[in-house]
């Protein structure tokens, strides 16, 4: 599946720290069978303010990618992929279209209850709302 995200939403985490991902951007966690559990990884990138969220399908990709970069020999292109999947979250997303941030990576970049999700393509990118407003 080929995603083109967008645009920008402020969400606010709900008591139990889940963030919920707004409607314009559902097709990043829905699944075909209503069976399967709907979910995302969430990637905490080189020198970045943000987290990035990943279809499953692209995160998948991803790491299929990072394993072919990921070798025995010392090189920056293996530690930088050894460096991403150290750093690359499965999360589960309820049906309501809601997530947790894992607590290590939201505390990278600062994330507390308010966020923007912000889309970038084939990936989205949550920012704390304060980080969103500076680099703005």
């Amino acid at each position: 599946m080929s995603y083109l995200f967008s645009g920008s939403v402020e969400v606010t985490a709900d008591d139990k720290n889940r963030f919920r991902f707004p409607a314009k951007y559902k097709e990043a966690y829905s699944v075909e069978d209503p069976s399967q559990v709907a979910e995302v990884y969430v990637l905490k990138t080189l020198n970045s303010k943000y987290l990035t969220l990943l279809p499953k399908s692209v995160g998948n990709q991803f790491i299929a990618q990072l394993n072919s970069m990921s070798t025995l020999h010392d090189s920056d292109q293996s530690r930088k992929a050894n460096f991403y999947l150290q750093n690359l979250e499965l999360c589960k997303v309820d049906t309501q279209g809601r997530f947790i941030v894992p607590s290590k990576q939201a505390a990278l970049i600062g994330l507390k209850k308010d966020a923007v999700i912000t889309g970038a393509g084939a990936k989205l990118r949550i920012w704390s709302k304060d980080e969103f407003i500076a680099n703005e």
